[in-house]
């Protein structure tokens, strides 16, 4: 599949799915002749029938009867396939199911993914290889002598439309997942304020300490699940204990939103918010932040272990305040506000008397 073909497809999936157009179709009745983009409608390439481009169809279903003829790749998203034609390129379906009868020929990949099944007949041929799921596959370059080396993120843009509808789906995902902690956030520094705001004090004053402590917690916790889940008797217990970290570090991550969206307020001179819109501010640009660095090709790794150090800092302030119950104080805090030992009185001259004076 050509890169102008591969552009092409991103754009108009990525501009359907987040754009949500209320264009019925672009394209419609007999055989087009550069492409077809079908929004919320069924469409059917009829016998013998020759379609000069790609085919994308957005909530529909899609048809193409025998001896017909894709000069491109078939998308096809919330709507099932039935091929018994010639694919030039990929099919890929996600959310319907695809049916390769007999007489079917895929030259490229059958890419199945997210709720699809396949149901394909002994006689259909497929070129490029069949795909079920979501997997994580990557660029293979072989070395003499030497194992080979894989490089996943490029995969979007070596294995097209696939990859396409799998990263479109990602960012949907993601994007969803922000909000939802967005809001809970808010929630949360509207029942629990004075916590929210004594776990962010907390980073601030140790975090170091909050470091350590919540690598320690996260260390301990999976030990625990671990031993747990290998107890028969036990094992639903690691489904709490698990439940129980990723809510306390939930708790965390948020006490360092409402932190950080505390001071980028005072930094743009926004006067009179409560801890609420902090809260949900600072949230959602910590969480947005994290989430375009993990999705990005080459900082992914760098993104995890930010959010991995931000989560265990948040981690351990929770652990150190008692869920923002109480004040933390280092001992050297304690040490340096402790009471010393009070001056000695500056001795005073001795009184003069009447023959000192003489």
């Amino acid at each position: 599949m050509g890169k102008q073909t591969l552009i092409r497809v991103a754009v108009v999936l990525v501009g359907a799915l987040l754009l949500m157009p209320v264009t019925p179709a672009l394209a419609d009745g007999g055989p087009p002749g550069d492409g077809v983009v079908i929004w919320n409608k069924d469409y059917t390439l009829g016998e013998n029938e020759v379609l000069n481009g790609d085919l994308v169809v957005l909530t529909g279903d899609v048809s193409l009867e025998r001896n017909s003829y894709v000069e491109g790749s078939v998308v096809i998203w919330n709507g099932n396939a039935e091929v018994a034609g010639t694919i030039e390129g990929d099919l890929v379906v996600s959310g319907g199911d695809i049916h390769l009868l007999n007489e079917a020929v895929v030259k490229g990949q059958v890419v199945c993914s997210w709720k699809c099944e396949l149901e394909r007949e002994p006689d259909a041929r497929v070129d490029g290889g069949v795909i079920e799921g979501t997997p994580w596959r990557g660029f293979q370059f072989e070395r003499k002598g030497g194992p080979s080396i894989s490089l996943a993120p490029f995969e979007f843009w070596v294995t097209g439309p696939g990859e396409v509808v799998r990263w479109t789906l990602r960012i949907l995902r993601n994007l969803a997942a922000t909000v939802v902690v967005a809001v809970v956030a808010g929630l949360v520094a509207l029942v629990w304020p004075d916590q929210i705001a004594r776990v962010g004090r907390t980073v601030t004053e140790a975090p170091l300490p909050c470091l350590g402590f919540g690598v320690l917690t996260v260390i301990a916790t999976v030990v625990a699940v671990i031993l747990l889940a290998i107890t028969i008797c036990l094992s639903p217990l690691a489904a709490l204990v698990a439940l129980a970290l990723g809510m306390t570090g939930l708790f965390g991550w948020i006490g360092i939103g409402a932190l950080l969206g505390e001071r980028l307020l005072k930094a743009l001179n926004v006067r009179g918010v409560v801890p609420v819109v902090t809260a949900v501010v600072g949230t959602l640009l910590v969480t947005l932040i994290g989430a375009g660095l993990s999705l990005s090709f080459c900082l992914a790794p760098l993104g995890w272990f930010i959010n991995f150090i931000v989560g265990c800092i948040g981690l351990g302030a929770v652990v150190l305040t008692r869920f923002g119950t109480a004040e933390y104080t280092s001992r050297l805090s304690v040490a340096s506000a402790s009471p010393s030992s009070p001056p000695r009185e500056a001795e005073l001259p001795p009184p003069v008397t009447e023959d000192d004076a003489v």
